[in-house]
């Protein structure tokens, strides 16, 4: 009897021991899950965008595919990285320097779910892009401004833009997505220009962001100052292809980033651009060090002067074509945008000043 009493004991412990081992587990792996790693990989793929974020749930996200000649490009940094399959497939409007790759990104891998504005094009590209979506069988959603990506606890992943049905542009269409994880966040715009970004501020979205993807690769007519302004970036890394021949990045849209110091990071100088995010921080690769403005940039980015045209309630860059037909008559002078803005003045769609 009492070694029967002694083996029901024997049994009992071990079952403690072994579902307190398995507590012990569960337990730290959901501490580790909160401080895993979120990588973000801007790959350089020319006059082009194509960003890869590693998630800390193990997951992965693909902004963008770049030109139709990137595809190797593309893969081959993928198949480093051991990726086999992509959850969420964000393609922020249908350019072919966005979308080159998509079908060959669609054909080679698993995706979950793919991202795209309401907004169609009679593009070879963009066609063939449809079909290989169909092809992959793939949950297609056309998402726009409060489109829900993640919201998990620390992880959330949301579109910003666009916030209206119709553009003149097709690069206004551009998905503009936030990322958040923990207490840093990234915003990415596509190409988005200077009315969405205008919407963006005007609808009170919480934009004020860590890390800016400068939009059109680093065009004049994005990154306005009213929108960096809001979103008030530490780092700003501009895809741009070297030598292209639309002038990328605009000198003016460099002298606004380095107004506002931010750290600017460029593919065309750099090649492929590593940050990652332990939650708290965030750290670009070492092998990485910021754009220096040249003397001229600095010199332009402390210019504050603006004028405003008091009939059309517009204000303007002094060098702007508007200014030249002014009347002396119709010019206010502003110190800076917020003077000009407080006094409801609106920024020109030519100069974006």
């Amino acid at each position: 009897m009492k070694k029967r009493i002694l083996n029901i004991f024997t049994v009992i412990m071990l079952l403690l021991v072994i579902t307190s081992c398995s507590v012990n587990l569960s337990t730290d792996g959901a501490l580790g899950s909160e401080h895993k790693e979120l990588r973000i990989h801007f790959i350089d793929v020319g006059q082009a965008d194509c960003i890869l974020i590693e998630l800390p749930t193990d997951e992965e996200v693909l902004i963008d595919a770049g030109n139709r000649e990137d595809a190797g490009v593309i893969m081959n940094y993928l198949n480093e990285l051991d990726i086999e399959d992509i959850e969420y497939f964000i393609l922020t409007h249908p350019h072919e320097d966005h979308i080159g790759s998509a079908p060959d990104v669609l054909s080679y891998y698993d995706v979950d779910k793919i991202y795209m504005p309401d907004v169609s094009s009679d593009s070879q590209i963009y066609k063939k892009t449809i079909l290989a979506i169909q092809n992959e069988d793939a949950e297609l959603i056309k998402a726009k401004a409060g489109t829900s990506i993640i919201d998990s606890g620390n992880l959330s992943f949301e579109v910003l833009a666009p916030n209206s049905m119709w553009y003149s542009e097709t690069n206004e269409y551009s998905l503009v997505t936030r990322l958040v994880y923990g207490d840093t966040s990234f915003l990415f715009t596509g190409d988005a220009e200077s009315v969405s970004e205008l919407e963006m501020v005007k609808a009170g979205y919480e934009i004020n962001s860590d890390l800016l993807k400068v939009g059109h690769h680093g065009g004049e007519t994005s990154t306005s100052q009213v929108f960096l302004d809001a979103v008030t970036p530490k780092y700003a890394v501009i895809s741009v292809g070297k030598g292209n021949s639309y002038g990328h990045p605009h000198n003016k849209t460099l002298s606004r980033l380095n107004a506002i110091d931010a750290n600017v990071y460029r593919t065309d100088e750099l090649g492929s651009i590593t940050v990652s995010s332990d939650g708290s921080h965030i750290k670009i690769d070492e092998t990485a060090k910021p754009y220096i403005p040249q003397p001229s940039e600095e010199k332009n980015a402390n210019k504050t002067k603006y004028i405003g045209n008091i009939n059309s309630l517009k204000f303007h860059y002094p060098d702007c074509s508007s200014v030249s037909n002014m009347k002396d008559t119709n010019k206010k002078l502003f110190k800076n945008r917020a003077d000009a803005i407080n006094q409801g003045f609106e920024p020109c769609s030519i100069c974006e000043p």
